[in-house]
């Protein structure tokens, strides 16, 4: 399967469950030099000698991304002054009619601008090249976290960067303290159903083409992915209860 896959397939929903290569704790973070959606450039280099840097993946079409952004903006609001905050953006997790698999980075950029604007992201966007030099470096995960240490050596990594469980918290403060983070507990079932749950409205967002091959890919998430999103779209429509005031 191309890095530029034009549909999603049943392949991903097994590879995107555990890491299966990249650098994990104890190795040195990948070289790179990235333009970002406001017109300038990020290194590792910059962020050496001076402090952290939390680096997530992400795309304007990937459900993951949507559910966690609100916790990474917790996260950023605690942590910012101290630890950088990179998004880098990568390959669509859903191409569609609105937004194709990027096929030049005029385009990829726009989605990269679209997502810091949707999603209201404090920190800088940083946009990969269009076969995902660095993404396929970190193992091309859809929404990875990468902690790398003020020496650029990766300090802790995790599959989905959604911190409702508070795993990224622990280590970010680790690193901070000049400690190893612990690496043994890192849950999935959380940001996983968090991310279904968004699945249908990014769905909606990419276009009919990224519903229909999620539909024929993988019914069961499809359905699940469903089901949530109505259940969603009804609770949006309902008005909320007046409160009732007793006559005395």
């Amino acid at each position: 399967m191309t890095y530029r896959y034009p549909h999603f397939h049943s392949r991903l929903v097994i590879d995107d469950l555990r890491f299966r290569g990249g650098p994990g704790p104890g190795h040195a973070m990948p070289d790179f030099d990235l333009p970002t959606v406001d017109g300038g450039r990020i290194s590792r280099s910059d962020f050496i000698g001076h402090k952290p840097l939390l680096l997530t993946m992400g795309s304007v079409t990937c459900p993951m991304t949507a559910a966690a952004n609100p916790a990474l903006k917790r996260l950023h609001r605690q942590f910012g002054n101290r630890v950088g905050f990179v998004t880098l953006y990568v390959r669509e997790a859903h191409p569609g009619d609105r937004y194709p698999q990027p096929d030049t980075m005029q385009r990829k950029t726009a989605h990269a601008r679209e997502l810091k604007e949707r999603d209201e992201l404090p920190w800088t966007v940083a946009v990969d090249d269009l076969d995902g030099t660095l993404h396929q470096q970190l193992d091309a995960k859809p929404n990875a976290a990468y902690v790398m240490d003020v020496d650029g050596g990766v300090a802790f990594r995790l599959l989905w960067s959604d911190d409702r469980e508070g795993i990224l918290r622990a280590a970010l403060r680790d690193v901070l303290a000049r400690r190893q983070p612990d690496i043994q507990h890192q849950g999935h079932m959380v940001p996983i159903w968090r991310g279904i749950a968004e699945m249908d409205r990014m769905l909606t967002a990419s276009g009919p083409t990224a519903r229909r091959d999620v539909r024929r890919a993988a019914p069961p998430l499809y359905a699940m992915a469903r089901m949530l999103g109505l259940v969603e779209q009804r609770r949006e429509k309902t008005p909320p209860e007046r409160t009732r005031h007793t006559v005395t």
